[in-house]
């Protein structure tokens, strides 16, 4: 009877724990996975979140916008978000509810402001003297 020995190497990739340079989440990785993402970035480590957000930014931009003008847009947003939001999560959230009022009075001003389309009937609704709404109806289609 012949054994066999199968040497068994038990060599695991070194992980890394590396701190992300936006946001500050520690993400355990390995190293030669840490030297392609900050080749990419220019020497900065950023995790997969912050790197998924500078990626759709720079999709999403009006203007032609660069990988390096998206990647401080974003560390400047996370450094704000981690200098108030995070210190006073209270605060964030009267700030975070003013902001969505806001947004949602512009856009309507904006409805509000624009003129009916030519040959569509514009409808209404107004306040009359009583509780009771009633319909507004102009109607500027002429007959044949």
């Amino acid at each position: 009877m012949e054994q066999v020995v199968v040497a068994v190497s038990e060599s695991k990739p070194e992980v890394e724990s590396i701190e992300c340079e936006c946001c500050g989440l520690s993400e355990d990785c390995t190293p030669t996975y840490i030297t392609r993402i900050k080749e990419f970035f220019d020497g900065k480590w950023i995790c997969g979140l912050c790197s998924e957000a500078v990626k759709e930014q720079m999709k999403r931009a009006v203007a032609p916008t660069t990988k390096e003008e998206a990647l401080e847009s974003h560390m400047a947003l996370c450094k704000k978000f981690n200098r108030n939001i995070r210190l006073n999560p209270n605060l964030s959230l009267a700030v975070s509810m003013r902001d969505v009022v806001r947004k949602i009075g512009s856009e309507r001003r904006t409805v509000k402001d624009l003129p009916p389309a030519p040959g569509t009937v514009s409808s209404n609704i107004v306040r009359s003297m009583s509780c009771v709404p009633r319909f507004d109806i102009d109607v500027n289609i002429k007959q044949s």
